[in-house]
């Protein structure tokens, strides 16, 4: 079955659950890393790069197209999503090591997956699975073996304690009670929601108007907001679309990806404390479609010198 690789929100959302600890498998960078997708060799592969632009390099060079990575908590792996084994646009989760090495299918069974987020402990994974022309949230044991659906809904991301999981709307699986982060009357395109290193805030890209109008869209850009609700703040100007923003492992700054001024999608940095952005690739020939920071031990004091 056909998957749209960009799933769009129209909610956001947690679900309440545990999990537990990680199994290491391959050496993690000893640097702090950045991974992210990019079409500037005319097909959409995996990139390294450090937190400043420099020293990329390529991950996977298979003529089918490879996105989305995230790494594990022990950085030692990376899961994505490809249509690799399939035709062009069946999506599958795959692993690899952090080198690019050891590429496995995560799932003997074919469907149609993507979005995926590691558990804090890396023992289990969440993701979108495409169904009947909708789109589910899955969690799954990392080997495969264990898969359920928890919510109708897309693109989740687990929170840094490992109790939630923020994808379309809020659901926690205890009470099964459902609660939404903004008035109903709010608009509600919101997608490419990303976690707080300390869990307390969600950053995400919004389309703040009350109707969805397309030529509209470029105005989506991104926003902060607490765990609760409250304190929601606009970072980036409109403008150019901004979206998929990746938060600094010390929460003081964002990645997130945006059109430049050649209508190039580039990825860009902002300090939140300074709300100014800088383009961390600027050729002109990277279009990034996704990108995770990788945490090194070192971090704090290699990301002060940046």
């Amino acid at each position: 079955m056909r998957n749209p690789y960009v799933s769009f929100l129209f909610a956001l959302s947690c679900a309440v659950l545990y999990a537990s600890t990680c199994p290491v498998f391959a050496k993690a960078p000893t640097t702090a890393k950045i991974a992210f997708s990019s079409w500037r060799h005319r097909n959409l592969d995996i990139y390294l790069m450090n937190p400043d632009g420099s020293e990329e390099v390529r991950l996977t060079h298979h003529l089918a197209r490879d996105g989305g990575p995230k790494w594990s908590p022990s950085g030692d792996r990376i899961i994505f999503s490809s249509d690799r084994d399939g035709a062009p646009g069946d999506w599958d989760l795959y692993l690899m090591d952090a080198d690019g090495s050891n590429v496995q299918r995560v799932f003997k069974k074919e469907s149609a997956r993507t979005s995926p987020t590691w558990s804090p402990d890396g023992k289990q994974i969440a993701y979108s699975r495409w169904e009947q022309g909708k789109s589910f949230i899955y969690i799954a044991s990392i080997d495969g073996k264990k898969e359920e659906r928890i919510a109708l809904g897309s693109q989740p991301a687990w929170s840094p304690d490992g109790t939630e999981i923020a994808f379309i709307e809020v659901l926690d699986v205890r009470t099964r009670k459902h609660k939404f982060f903004f008035p109903p009357k709010e608009p509600a395109w919101v997608r490419h929601h990303a976690w707080s290193p300390e869990g307390d805030r969600l950053a995400f890209a919004w389309y703040n108007r009350i109707e969805l109008r397309q030529e509209d869209f470029k105005l989506e850009t991104i926003y902060i907001v607490n765990r609760d609700g409250t304190g929601l703040q606009q970072i980036i100007e409109e403008g150019k679309r901004a979206v998929e923003p990746v938060w600094s492992p010390r929460g003081d700054a964002l990645l997130y990806s945006q059109l430049d001024k050649n209508d190039m999608q580039q990825i860009f940095k902002v300090t939140l404390a300074i709300p100014a952005s800088r383009i961390l690739q600027g050729t002109g020939s990277i279009q990034p479609s996704h990108c995770r920071w990788h945490r090194n031990p070192n971090w704090q004091q290699r990301y002060g010198d940046d």
